[in-house]
């Protein structure tokens, strides 16, 4: 529902060679014994990416979580120096904080905002993830005003591109497509923000300007999740239960929805939570207003199913650049699959993606929690020692692992009308990162 046309005028991909600096800046570093880099040097690292990397959780940017993000976690796995746009408490947006527990817990925003303190430092940061970024914007400054938090991280000193560039750095990692298709799940759309065309043109292009200007740079490149293994679109069910029996939520009636219901295979978003609270797409027959959920808030089974066959064109180019240029593969989409399904053992405990109680995913239901972090930096270490025969240690997960991260209990779903949570201030925190639609 809610199908959305992301289109962005066509620009001239010119690879820039921007002049190296003097010594890094340092902000905040991470020390460790440089580990034996076999076939790659990671003396100075740089990620390029979105807000995964940028530390961004339970809807905002805040220091205590940006120095658990996996490439502040990497970079003190290798000794690198890391720079980062630091966020004082209480985080920007101010972070969603869980004020209550029970059958249908509340999440709220934070009503104090942080605020950036080191917006001054000279050089750009070694971590360059920035939150709403896409792909189209590494080598393009062309929505840097007008989308994400690009003024945070950016600072109009230049692309991403050539802000990267002029750190030299030996190693990047370099995550980008996931934004493509959530900012449209979000919004309730199927439509991606790039074809899987588009979406190869543009790839192939910034890799290109990347190995151009760093020609001895090695890599680590992320695969694209899929939108179904996040909560965010998979904790609200389609239906709710009344004395034992599931009752489909009211939609817009269309082809597919001729009863004016939902059906099993769509999604509702956890945006929703506030509308169904206030009795939207229920049925007056049991106490509800009797109107439709907002398209916005759905994501039909159809428009699932034409994200997911862009996040499946997106890691088949992403694999196959990859294994042309000798890039190392960190398989984010596997790992959140394998999450969201078995889930992930660790020790006595078994974490998955489900909301509040899986232990990976913070309070927005998309961004990983420190927990989640630790793992993906390992994901990204094996990655890199297998592909470069490199001897970087594994991060000790117990030491990255907060209170936002539980072991997985058992969670049945209660009878009425509460079994959903209630989060207030979600929905402003995505049109804030994504833009409004």
């Amino acid at each position: 529902m809610n199908r959305r046309h992301c289109l962005y005028a066509a620009v001239s991909l010119v690879a820039l060679l921007v002049a190296g600096c003097g010594p890094c800046e340092r902000l905040d570093p991470v020390t460790a014994p440089v580990s034996s880099g076999g076939g790659a040097d990671y003396s100075s690292y740089v990620a390029l990416g979105t807000s995964i990397g940028a530390g961004y959780q339970s809807g905002g940017l805040v220091y205590r979580h940006q120095l658990k993000s996996y490439p502040a976690l990497f970079a003190g796995q290798i000794g690198s120096t890391f720079t980062y746009p630091a966020v004082s408490d209480s985080g920007i947006p101010g972070l969603l904080q869980l004020v209550s527990l029970g059958s249908s817990p509340v999440i709220r925003q934070a009503s104090v905002a942080g605020s950036l303190t080191n917006f001054d430092q000279t050089l750009p940061y070694t971590n360059l993830c920035t939150p709403g970024a896409v792909l189209y914007d590494v080598l393009t400054d062309a929505r840097y005003s007008t989308a994400g938090m690009f003024a945070y991280v950016t600072r109009s000193k230049g692309t991403l591109f050539a802000q990267a560039v002029s750190l030299q750095p030996t190693f990047i990692s370099f995550e980008f497509g996931a934004n493509e298709v959530l900012g449209s799940a979000t919004a309730g759309s199927g439509t991606p923000a790039f074809s899987v065309a588009q979406f190869t043109a543009l790839l192939t292009a910034t890799l290109d300007a990347l190995q151009a200007a760093l020609p001895t740079t090695k890599m680590a490149i992320f695969t694209v999740p899929d939108v179904t293994t996040i909560p965010y679109v998979t904790t609200v069910k389609p239906y709710f239960t009344y004395n034992g029996t599931r009752v489909y939520y009211l939609c817009t009636a269309d082809a597919a929805h001729a009863s004016g219901h939902l059906n099993e295979g769509d999604y509702v978003l956890l945006t929703a939570s506030a509308y169904l609270t206030a009795g939207t797409g229920i049925p007056l027959a049991y106490g509800g207003a009797g109107t439709p959920l907002p398209d916005a808030l759905v994501l039909t089974e159809t428009e699932a199913a034409s994200l997911q066959d862009a996040v499946n064109g997106y890691n088949l180019r992403i694999r196959a650049e990859a294994a042309a240029r000798g890039l190392a593969v960190v398989d984010l989409y596997e790992m959140l699959l394998t999450a969201s399904t078995t889930g992930i053992q660790v020790g006595g405990a078994r974490y998955t993606t489900s909301f509040l109680t899986g232990g990976l995913i913070s309070l927005d239901g998309i961004h990983p929690t420190d927990f989640g972090q630790g793992l993906l930096t390992n994901l990204m270490i094996d990655a890199a020692n297998a592909t470069f025969g490199s001897s970087i240690p594994y991060v000790n997960l117990p030491e990255v692992e907060t209170y936002t991260a539980s072991a997985i209990v058992p969670v049945t779903e209660p009878e009425g009308l509460t079994a959903f949570p209630r989060v207030q201030g979600l929905q402003d925190a995505m049109r804030e990162l994504f833009g409004k639609r």
